[in-house]
């Protein structure tokens, strides 16, 4: 990759942006896993990807079996386009608040997974700012910047 990581701002939802399967969308997860096996996937733009996709028991076994890491869960169709689905963990606990170290190795991660996968654009949350309660700007948007490049879009709410 080249640049630094953009930003968009819109009300657009995420799992309807990319176009292809070089594409790919990141939802931020947690490490806990239920004792049925099940990944907590239970608020936010998790609880969304597991209506959508179905996927808290594939991240739960994927947890149990490696720890908290970021995990491709493989290829999702939504609003009519195929595209790659990453985990991105910004917490060890949903309980807690994000954690920068795990947001800082999860970029990284998520950076080799791309490389991987070929994928030209992988679009994100600002990580930890919703139920995290981290801030983007003075927070995670310093820690991300230089791992991330131009391959990866945030994607902020008006």
């Amino acid at each position: 990759g080249g640049f630094i990581m953009r930003e968009i701002i819109t009300n657009d939802n995420i799992f309807g942006l990319p176009k292809n399967t070089n594409d790919a969308v990141c939802v931020t997860t947690n490490g806990m896993v239920k004792n049925n096996g099940y990944a907590v996937m239970g608020a936010g733009i998790a609880k969304q990807a597991n209506q959508l996709f179905n996927c808290s028991y594939k991240l739960g076994s994927l947890l149990s079996k490696h720890g908290n890491h970021v995990f491709n869960l493989g290829l999702v169709r939504a609003y009519g386009i195929t595209y790659r689905l990453f985990t991105f963990p910004t917490k060890h606990d949903w309980r807690n608040n994000s954690d920068l170290k795990l947001i800082t190795q999860s970029a990284h991660e998520l950076v080799h997974f791309c490389n991987c996968f070929n994928i030209q654009t992988c679009y994100l949350p600002p990580v930890g700012c919703g139920l995290g309660n981290l801030d983007w700007e003075t927070q995670v948007k310093p820690i991300l910047s230089p791992i991330l490049d131009d391959r990866f879009i945030v994607i902020l709410r008006p």
